[in-house]
């Protein structure tokens, strides 16, 4: 692997050598109408020292181990965006096959079947009557991907993930108040990453884990809410957020319950500048899941504090740093609702005037399950994550980028290999845009 990353370097410097002949920038894009049209291809190789759990060679039936390989990502897509003072329309979608080489681990190369290595994201936003005194915003995400957005399961999941969601920021003359209600439908079906395979330390009734279980875990999710936020500075608002989510799961199995959730959050604090350079974000509330419980249950209601303190650094527009913490409470199959304690640092620098791009972050969370009466023991998760990327734009419609991951988690489950794991990806990417 050594070798590799020379050359992934060696590759890096040579594109950045020959910036000298760039040619200057020009109006990308394909105009249609008052909006411009951008495809692009990317492409990836990355090595990944965990793509899953296999055993080291093909038909292998005992205890399998954790498993890297070198992943070749292809990802075309397609942006378009329709920008104008009352107007913004913006759609930005693509579709991502993975190929697994199996130059590491041979029998990585079954994730490559269909639909196994297919990945996508697509996302469309829309906003309409900016200017006016009532304002609506409209957008759709769709994901497919193995990172999830259920944090008791780990490696070993595929999720088709979808987030349609509706805002309407109502902001009389002047805009020193603005009240925005919104509302929210999610939906997160998981299947795993190889049919019939196992994870480690899995128990052949864990719907977190078992393959044949996991679809077990679908949901759906309904957010409602009101925002408010008065500015009585020029630059520094006073805030009230207040939402509900309401989660329920597509399948109904006393022996595998997953615990309906009505979780109420409300937070009040102050958000602006400090100073000309540094801004911050100050709030604190109440979480609480109000759903009823069952006749006879011992699940452990959520009622706990929540909070979000941010302090953010920007000397330039080349330059930012934040640091930050924030816990909240959120739902999650098996366990009904979850704490997550996050503390996180990043930050991004830019040289060339924007076209050389340094960016890191580190993160660490916390995650403190509810009880159940099938999950009597309690569970705490820590998961830290951290990397670096430099991307380079050698001209209007060509970029690069070398980039470093690194996460680790651990967790109270200690046999249960897809949630105690420590993981290392390097990734060089190349980027066409028109």
């Amino acid at each position: 692997m050594s070798q590799r990353v020379v050359l992934a370097a060696g590759l890096l410097a040579v594109v950045c050598a020959t910036t000298a002949r760039s040619q200057s920038a020009s109006a990308n894009g394909i105009r249609i109408g008052e909006g411009k049209l951008h495809p692009f291809l990317e492409a990836d190789v990355r090595y990944d020292s965990l793509v899953g759990y296999f055993g080291q060679t093909s038909g292998t039936t005992g205890a399998q181990r954790p498993s890297g390989d070198i992943v070749i990502h292809a990802r075309p897509g397609l942006k378009f965006e329709l920008v104008s003072p009352s107007t913004a329309i913006i759609f930005n979608g693509a579709a991502e096959y993975l190929f697994y080489t199996g130059l590491v681990s041979p029998t990585a190369t079954r994730l490559s079947r269909w639909p196994s290595g297919l990945r996508a994201n697509v996302g469309a936003d829309a906003r309409f009557n900016q200017d006016g005194a009532v304002e609506v915003q409209v957008g759709d995400l769709l994901v497919r991907s193995d990172r999830t957005q259920n944090p008791a399961a780990g490696i070993g999941l595929v999720s088709l993930f979808n987030d349609i969601h509706l805002a309407l920021p109502i902001h009389p003359g002047g805009r020193a108040l603005e009240i925005t209600p919104h509302g929210a439908w999610q939906v997160e079906l998981f299947e795993p990453l190889v049919a019939g395979g196992t994870v480690p330390g899995c128990s052949p009734t864990d719907i977190t884990c078992d393959p044949s279980l996991v679809s077990r875990m679908s949901y759906s999710n309904v957010n409602v809410g009101v925002n408010a936020r008065w500015r009585f500075l020029p630059k520094t608002a006073v805030v009230v957020d207040v939402a509900s989510d309401f989660r329920t799961y597509w399948t109904v199995d006393p022996a595998h319950p997953n615990p309906s959730a009505t979780l109420l959050r409300a937070q009040a604090g102050l958000a602006g500048l400090i100073t000309s350079r540094l801004n911050a974000t100050l709030m604190a509330g109440y979480v609480g899941d109000l759903s009823p419980a069952a006749t006879g249950s011992t699940n452990t209601k959520l009622h706990n504090f929540i909070a979000n303190a941010e302090i953010g650094y920007t000397p330039n527009e080349m330059m930012k740093a934040s640091l930050g913490y924030l816990r909240t409470g959120l739902a999650v199959p098996i366990y009904g609702s979850y704490i997550d304690d996050r503390g996180y640092l990043r930050g991004t620098l830019g040289l060339w005037a924007g076209r050389l791009t340094f960016s890191a972050q580190v993160s660490l969370d916390a995650l403190t399950f509810s009880k159940t009466a099938s999950n009597a023991a309690s569970r705490t998760d820590l998961a830290f994550g951290g990397g670096a990327s430099a991307t380079f734009a050698v001209t209007s419609w060509f970029d690069t980028s070398l980039a470093y991951a690194a996460s680790y988690r651990s967790s109270s489950l200690s046999a249960l290999a897809s949630v105690n794991f420590v993981r290392h990806e390097i990734t060089l990417r190349l980027g066409l845009h028109y």
